[in-house]
């Protein structure tokens, strides 16, 4: 359970400095690629006890392939949302991912009850409900990017579960950084985004390699997710909201509304209640 803990305080670390990392103006996938030099130092430390690609499934390469593509598809609009929007705006939202997985639970794998799947399709529509401005009876500009951050933040983690659960967490990160780090110089090199990582300040590479820091969480929450499941791993997220917020508040002096605080924690409150039925 320490490593649950210890993953949340240092995602919500990592998230404040990713948000600090975006002012320079680093087009995404170079902004991307800047961030795996700590998943490359865990790569090699583990290289070092001894892992071997070689002794990798065939299957769990194409699998954590999907995974990467995936993940490159919500990279660029998770930029753009951070970018234009304050934390303690977007915090409340990020909680649509695990909605997404408890869903997904109720159909596909059939390890949810009925109870937490209206407690789930509740939340949703306080979340939808919450985000209309009352005056022109839109949505923010931002939501429907927010929306598919969230879907495809939460198809990831299912899918890679199963690569957790079948095989194991070193194999799931290494295989990542590898296959991730590969893609991601390809696509920087196709996009010309490599220029940007030229003449980027030090400042930048300093707010990055912080943020790199959610490499360690990562690796963490995988540990947590083959021994505790994804459930346990959803429910601790909501501690990385709140501390998210205050390390946002501290760093960044993003005072968060009282809307946003309200609605975090109806949000938060529905979803504990979903699991505690499940």
């Amino acid at each position: 359970m320490i490593f649950a803990f210890l993953s949340t305080f240092i995602q919500a670390f990592a998230d404040v400095f990713y948000k600090k990392s975006l002012v320079y103006g680093i087009w995404s996938r170079a902004h991307e690629l800047a961030t795996y030099n700590m998943g490359l130092l865990l790569l090699i430390y583990f290289l070092s006890t001894g892992f071997s690609l070689l002794a990798v499934p065939l299957m769990a390469f194409f699998v954590i392939w999907l995974v990467i593509v995936i993940d490159s598809l919500r990279q660029p609009l998770m930029q753009q949302v951070y970018r234009e929007e304050k934390i303690s705006v977007i915090m409340p939202y990020l909680n649509l991912s695990k909605i997404f997985i408890i869903s997904a639970s109720f159909f596909i794998f059939q390890d949810v009850s009925l109870i937490s799947f209206i407690i789930t399709l509740i939340t949703v529509g306080i979340i939808i409900g919450a985000s209309v401005d009352l005056k022109t009876l839109k949505l923010p500009r931002n939501f429907s990017k927010i929306l598919s951050v969230e879907i495809l933040r939460a198809t990831a983690w299912l899918i890679g579960a199963w690569i957790i659960v079948t095989y194991s967490e070193i194999i799931f990160l290494n295989l990542y950084v590898v296959l991730g780090l590969l893609y991601m110089i390809v696509l920087t090199y196709f996009t010309q985004q490599y220029w940007d990582l030229k003449s980027a300040p030090l400042k930048f590479w300093t707010d990055r390699f912080l943020s790199s820091l959610w490499w360690i969480s990562w690796f963490l929450s995988l540990i947590v997710i083959k021994n505790l499941w994804l459930s346990i791993w959803i429910l601790l997220g909501f501690i990385w909201i709140w501390v998210t917020l205050l390390f946002s508040y501290i760093l960044l002096w993003d005072k968060p509304s009282k809307k946003d605080i309200v609605l975090t924690i109806t949000v938060s409150l529905l979803v504990w209640a979903g699991f505690y039925f499940k």
